[in-house]
């Protein structure tokens, strides 16, 4: 038996009883108030928004003997009043507006320009037009290079009564007279209500209103001068347009651009040039800026009307020629011919319609409608020659649609 005990050892003890763990207190319930329902805010009510567009305007100017009109140009605008209508009526001014300047582009030695002249040119009698030709010498000393556009202030009101509210600026004349010409120019619109767009920065962002429905549009404009957002730069222009598409709900572009004369009529499927001056190459310029979200892009500057064409169901206006030309401009033939395009757009942003009012324009007076309506059979013309399945079909009352 010891042996045994050695070897087994001492017996366990008695084995405590388990001893079930407490639970724990239940916490009291909290009765919560149930959530409010999250109202959205309500969705903005858009605007139908309707618009007009004409092409390029110059009032008179003292750089040019008898080149102000008589009585502060009052009645220039008469006639075409009724066709500009819109809640944005839209320019192509070429020029500085001012009373007195120097301009440098047409000498080193530089020319002033000022009241004087505009006493002068008020007093003179008309000239009698020549029929003898230039000679070579005297044609080049007045050539596209020394045109210098300074236009009296007494006129800048003859458009804000005609309904214009705004204007464009990206052009080779805005630059005639200088940083200095800019400025007066600036001032002056300012001071009529009439907003500027064009130079770098100048872009216009506009609400229109009809009771509680608002619609932001957008204005910017292209040129090929370095103070003017660069139509030769085609990828960078589309980046442009891009970021600005997401501020607005309607965008429109227009571009001072092409050729320019009787030779000028036609769009060429290349890059075009004013003499050594490239222009760009609209075409594809155009295009590009659709595809970045232009609503519409409108063309001035080849001083001759173009045609029409529609890229992704866009219209593409390449040129609305000279609306408003007073001195200085040859209006001779297709030249004087001359439309407003008016534009109308749907509380859902769609276009609903577009159309041209056809005009014509005599020298020394302002634009008036055409009966005739020759403008619409020459633009209906080049748009079917130049673009083909995409040219944009031109009714007899000016309508504009897509092309089959």
């Amino acid at each position: 038996m010891l042996a045994a005990t050695a070897c087994g050892g001492a017996s366990p003890g008695p084995q405590p009883t388990p001893v079930p763990a407490a639970e724990p207190a239940a916490e009291p319930l909290v009765a919560l108030a149930p959530a409010a329902p999250v109202t959205p805010p309500p969705a903005r009510l858009h605007a139908p928004v309707r618009l007009a567009f004409v092409g390029d305007i110059n009032l008179g100017t003292l750089s040019l003997r008898a080149g102000v009109p008589p009585d502060s140009g009052r009645g220039l605008l008469d006639r075409a009043r009724p066709a500009l209508v819109g809640d944005l009526v839209v320019g192509n001014f070429e020029g500085v507006l001012g009373d007195s300047g120097v301009t440098y582009k047409c000498g080193k030695q530089g020319q002033a320009v000022g009241f004087r002249a505009m006493r002068d040119s008020l007093a003179a009698p008309e000239p009698r037009p020549r029929r003898r030709r230039a000679s070579p010498r005297r044609a080049r000393a007045e050539g596209p290079g020394c045109y210098a556009f300074l236009t009296p202030g007494a006129l800048a009101p003859r458009l804000a009564e005609a309904g214009f509210t705004q204007l464009n600026l990206a052009n080779n004349h805005s630059n005639d007279f200088g940083p200095a010409g800019r400025a007066s120019t600036d001032s002056a619109f300012a001071a009529l209500g009439i907003r500027l767009y064009g130079p770098r920065g100048g872009i216009v962002i506009d609400s229109v209103r009809h009771g509680d429905s608002v619609t932001v549009v957008g204005l910017i404009g292209f040129a090929t001068y370095p103070f003017a957002y660069d139509l030769l730069d085609v990828d960078g222009s589309a980046a442009v347009v891009d970021s600005l598409r997401p501020l607005v709900d309607l965008l429109f572009v227009t571009f001072h651009g092409g050729a320019e004369g009787v030779g000028a009529l036609h769009v060429p499927e290349a890059a075009e040039s004013l003499g050594r001056e490239p222009r760009g190459e609209l075409r594809r310029w155009a295009r590009a800026v659709v595809d970045a979200g232009a609503d519409a892009v409108v063309g001035h500057g080849p001083h001759v009307l173009r045609g029409i064409e529609f890229y992704r169901g866009v219209p593409i206006v390449y040129s609305l020629g000279n609306f408003l030309t007073y001195q200085g401009f040859n209006l001779r033939g297709p030249r004087g011919l001359t439309a407003v395009l008016q534009l109308a757009y749907d509380a859902r942003h769609a276009r609903e319609s577009a159309r041209l009012i056809a005009m014509v324009q005599s020298p020394r007076r302002g634009p008036r409608p055409d009966p005739t309506r020759a403008s619409l059979e020459l633009v209906r013309r080049l748009s079917a020659k130049d673009f083909g399945e995409t040219a944009a079909r031109i009714s007899p009352d000016g309508d504009i649609e897509p092309g089959p």
